[in-house]
């Protein structure tokens, strides 16, 4: 029997992990399978088999809980016989991380967290570091509102991604530039209304160029960027364009990681599975 492994995917490095398993073994010595959020409208497929959707839906009973969703993967991890379980998801996505750790404890399964190195921070940035997003908001509430009193509103960059978009909705004074890869529906003009109506949004996939990042700030006078600090060179631009120019980055912190065994690096998920299987590299 060959032994099968579940990507939790979505990131570059999950699918340059597919593509090279994929690549490298035969599938009737490791079956592959990437699972996909489906947060996105057509994503692009990994290599190798793909399941898209959250777990929550395998496990019929009880909604879209936070408890269904794990009952879901461990009904999904025992109905397909996985042996292997790899978290690559966003550095960010704290309940699929959590709830990966804590099934593949209780069922003994071999489990690895890929996540990306975050980015450091260099001479000339101008970072604030904040918990979360609630913190964020909360800081541009009490801190930028107070010097924002003047005719001219400061232009915030959200890069944050769509979800808790209400937090900085509640920003009055502020004029918020919103930059997601889906469009944000709560939030979008609805019958000639607007939801809210101190925010222009954007729709864009990485990866960026800096000279185009340059341009949309200059183009929007955008004087602060809130970002998560996702690691990668996809997105960035955005902080090299800060940088340059000396424009201040509300960043928020990487939420903690539960377990013990992580890498950071494609080549060493691959090393971590010949090393728990039979593979030969």
């Amino acid at each position: 029997m060959p032994d099968k492994l579940l990507i939790l995917g979505g990131t570059h490095e999950a699918y340059d992990l597919a593509e090279c398993l994929v690549e490298q073994y035969s599938w009737k010595n490791l079956i592959v399978i990437s699972s996909l959020a489906g947060v996105t409208g057509s994503p692009k497929l990994p290599a190798g088999q793909v399941r898209i959707g959250g777990f929550a839906n395998t496990y019929n009973r009880g909604g879209k809980s936070v408890r269904s969703s794990i009952l879901g993967l461990r009904k999904y991890l025992l109905q397909e016989k996985i042996t292997l379980l790899i978290n690559a998801t966003h550095p960010y996505a704290i309940q699929i991380s959590e709830n990966a750790h804590a099934v593949s404890k209780e069922l003994s399964l071999p489990y690895l967290r890929l996540s990306r190195s975050p980015w450091p921070k260099k001479s000339g940035d101008r970072w604030i570091k904040v918990k979360d997003l609630v913190s964020a908001s909360e800081y541009l509430k009490s801190e930028m509102e107070k010097t924002n009193s003047g005719p001219t509103k400061q232009i915030v960059f959200l890069t944050t991604g769509n979800r808790s978009l209400e937090l900085f909705q509640q920003c009055k004074k502020l004029k918020f530039l919103v930059r997601t890869v889906e469009a944000p529906e709560n939030f979008m003009k609805t019958a000639g209304t607007k939801f809210w109506k101190e925010a222009e949004f954007l729709r864009a996939r990485g990866p960026f160029t800096l000279e185009n990042e340059l341009a949309l700030f200059q183009k929007y006078g955008v004087t602060m960027l809130v970002s998560k600090n996702s690691g990668g060179n996809s997105t960035y631009p955005k902080i090299e364009a800060a940088r340059k120019l000396k424009i201040p980055v509300l960043m928020v912190d990487r939420p903690s990681i539960n377990s013990a065994n992580l890498c950071q690096q494609v080549n060493e998920a691959l090393d971590w599975i010949v090393q728990k299987t039979k593979l030969k590299k």
